[in-house]
């Protein structure tokens, strides 16, 4: 039997959607599930808390949230693959960096948009007027093109080009060395999405132990740069295994979207599947047909992620 690698399990998602990216056909207003709904552990974590210092760029696939499974890709350059995340390639898009606080005129700030008609996800930056004060972890309400979160935040939604009511979160600069933390989150890493247009300060955790420190948030995969807590963005009795899935966080926590050949019962290119602990065999994956695959390639897992596997049909 030929075990699947990280590239084959991840599909090529288009960008990350953190409820991010440009992918397939999702409006880019679409409101859908709730947000806050899922039996979750944590992806929402306030976005910083845990974490390293460094910054990170992430690439993820087309999966309009956060990013789907499969995002891999080095910090810098992205090569698609699967996730709710934008690709992320720590470029900039547009005209201004969104994790500066002076980058545009007074009364002004830098956010992100969707510039693409009917795209799910934002994929540029822009100067808007600054027209609320909510802050970091505050709810906050989203329009096509603004917000009313304050000067350095982003309000995200289902997906980050969704409108309607969602969570502020922290713009950083992936340039900048300890950024989340200067900005008050210590535990939190600078994490890159959509092309370098949402960079966000994303705190990390175990994607078996959903162990965000905020119940409304889940853990999800941000390619081989590990996993962070981030907002669900499942539809309504979507996300469970084998479902249809769009974007990293269209999955219910503790599910990942990959590759739908790889998943039993899946009859889409792209689905939701399982964590499971590869210490402890099979024995997390309900399907006789998947096995509890490694979710990293031998030698690549970051720090305490060697034994993050997914359920998947194997090949050969």
């Amino acid at each position: 039997m030929k075990r699947l690698t990280l590239k084959q399990l991840m599909p090529a998602l288009a960008v990350a959607c953190l409820g991010m990216s440009g992918c397939t056909g999702k409006d880019a207003g679409e409101d859908g599930a709730d947000d806050t709904s899922s039996e979750a552990s944590s992806d929402a974590t306030t976005a910083g808390e845990a974490g390293t210092d460094s910054s990170t760029s992430t690439d993820s696939t087309c999966t309009d949230s956060t990013g789907t499974t499969g995002t891999t890709g080095t910090t810098g350059t992205t090569s698609t693959s699967g996730g709710g995340f934008v690709q992320v390639d720590g470029g900039i898009e547009g005209g201004c960096v969104p994790g500066k606080l002076d980058d545009c005129n007074e009364g002004e700030k830098c956010s992100a948009y969707v510039m693409e008609p009917g795209y799910c996800c934002v994929d540029t930056n822009s100067c808007v007027e600054i027209i609320g004060t909510k802050q970091y972890g505050h709810e906050c309400e989203r329009t096509e093109m603004n917000d009313d979160c304050d000067n350095g935040l982003f309000c995200m939604t289902k997906t980050s080009g969704s409108t309607g009511m969602g969570t502020c979160l922290q713009f950083c600069d992936v340039t900048v060395t300890n950024d989340c933390q200067a900005k008050g989150l210590p535990e939190a890493r600078c994490v890159s999405f959509n092309d370098g247009v949402l960079p966000l300060c994303e705190d990390e955790c175990d994607p078996l132990a959903q162990d965000c420190p905020d119940s409304n948030f889940g853990c999800y995969a941000v390619g081989d740069q590990g996993f962070t807590c981030t907002i669900p963005g499942y539809d309504q009795g979507l996300g469970n295994d084998a479902d249809e899935c769009f974007t990293i966080q269209s999955c219910k926590p503790g599910l990942v979207c990959v590759d739908g050949a790889s998943v039993e019962g899946c009859t889409a290119d792209t689905c939701c599947t399982q964590y499971c602990d590869t210490d402890d065999g099979n024995a997390g994956c309900t399907d006789n047909n998947e096995l509890c695959e490694p979710y990293f390639d031998a030698g690549t897992a970051p720090p305490g992620y060697a034994n993050v596997g997914v359920c998947a049909v194997p090949t050969g």
